[in-house]
């Protein structure tokens, strides 16, 4: 699909992700790459719906709802309720002020409430509120963007919006620092969306937890293409969470073993070496950020798999391997809270490696640039870049989508045990 989109976070007062909403742009359209959210064309289906349709929501999210925006035209159209193939208690409607305070945009809006959808708003001006209080009224969610307005003005809004639209909960957009994120947590704000939960907390440190030494430790070890199954499992039986989620995968139904393995060493010789170290990459990494915000975690793994599926757009495909780990500790500045050459100095990194994270230099350094670029869905950035290394928009979705899904599946991989020992019960208890 000739599309570029990315998946943005929704963070609540306690730095859980409580939802998502897209940005996105059609192709490789220079002209248009200015259109950084849900800019429409008049189509009566968005790309980010046409894309939650083909790949399904699970690929951007287990439990939380997406945010997808849809035109005023998509409204007045009825159809989509039909045309949405995704749980209605999944999916909240972003529209814009295209959306006129008059039928049959209203009974259209209210048809969908009543089939489960939800609905937020953009770009409505505190001066038209009173204007659009009707479908206001339909509303669970209204973003401001602190880009647009100063501290006094959000105040003004917020102090508008909890006195005459309490249905609505805030979303402030564009919050690009923790002081900010910190202040907003103390108004009418319900939800933050911006760069502050990814900004180093470099504290000028120089060890690490023995907690966290002994995962790097674990990770540099499943490197080696023939590392020892012993060495692996003692340093496992050390930490409770890790020993506790290779027992729960190992023994999950999905893996079809016949026998329960009861022991650390027999599970790690049970999956072999790429078994190992695909769980150890995801369950480390997990680890490593356990008192960062989750979305941190997702940013790191999501970042690799993409870094290792760019590699080949990239001319670097015997580097695979080496992207993928650029992506995976492109954010050890962050969760080990120092510089990212301290970061780096504990994990054993190619110079490619380090030149583009530290430097930004070197030949990995393109493909990281361009990852970063995209997560800010800086389009205009993105276009140039296709047409410097003669990519197209689809090599990037296909690059991106895959990445997303393949994330998606290690995490359902360990909430599904849980999901089942918890229906389980429930049907135990029943009886």
């Amino acid at each position: 699909m000739e599309l570029l989109i990315i998946p943005v976070p929704l963070f609540d007062k306690d730095m859980a992700v409580e939802a998502y909403f897209f940005r996105y742009q059609r192709g490789n359209d220079y002209n248009s790459a200015l259109q950084t959210t849900a800019v429409f064309d008049g189509a009566t289906l968005s790309p980010p719906l046409e894309t939650l349709n083909l790949v399904g929501i699970d690929a951007f999210t287990v439990d939380q709802p997406v945010f997808v925006p849809v035109s005023g035209i998509a409204i007045l159209g009825g159809n989509l309720g039909t045309q949405c193939k995704q749980p209605p208690d999944k999916i909240v409607f972003l529209v814009g002020n295209d959306v006129k305070p008059e039928e049959p945009y209203i009974s259209n809006m209210q048809r969908l409430r009543d089939l489960g959808f939800r609905f937020a708003f953009r770009d409505v001006k505190d001066k038209d509120m009173a204007r659009m209080a009707p479908v206001l009224a339909l509303g669970d969610f209204i973003f401001l963007d602190t880009r647009e307005l100063n501290q006094y003005q959000m105040d003004d809004c917020l102090k508008l919006l909890n006195r005459s639209h309490r249905n609505l909960r805030v979303v402030a957009a564009h919050v690009d620092t923790a002081q900010e994120y910190e202040r907003l947590k103390k108004t009418y704000v319900s939800l933050f969306e911006g760069h502050f939960y990814r900004v180093p907390l470099t504290r000028g440190q120089t060890e690490v937890s023995p907690l966290k030494a002994n995962l790097i430790r674990l990770l540099n070890i499943v490197r080696d293409e023939n590392f020892e199954f012993d060495v692996v499992s003692d340093i496992v039986q050390r930490d409770t969470a890790l020993s506790l989620s290779l027992m729960r995968m190992v023994n999950s139904p999905f893996l079809g073993l016949r026998q329960k393995i009861n022991t650390i060493n027999h599970a790690v010789t049970i999956l072999g070496q790429n078994e190992v170290r695909k769980w150890v990459t995801t369950s480390v990494s997990r680890s490593l950020g356990a008192d960062k915000p989750n979305e941190i975690t997702r940013l790191s793994l999501v970042r690799a798999k993409f870094a290792e599926n760019l590699a080949p757009k990239f001319k670097l495909e015997r580097d695979s391997q080496g992207l993928f780990l650029m992506g995976l500790f492109s954010v050890l500045d962050i969760i080990l809270e120092m510089s990212m050459e301290d970061a780096l100095k504990l994990v054993q990194v190619s110079d490619d490696i380090g030149q583009a994270l530290i430097s930004k230099e070197g030949r990995f350094a393109p493909v990281m640039r361009f990852i970063e670029y995209y997560e800010m869905a800086d389009w205009a950035a993105v276009s140039r870049e296709l047409i410097l290394f003669d990519l197209t928009a689809n090599d990037i979705y296909d690059a991106y989508i895959e990445a997303i899904a393949w994330y998606s599946d290690l995490i359902l991989e360990e909430v599904r045990p849980n999901r089942n020992a918890e229906d389980q019960e429930e049907e135990e208890t029943a009886d």
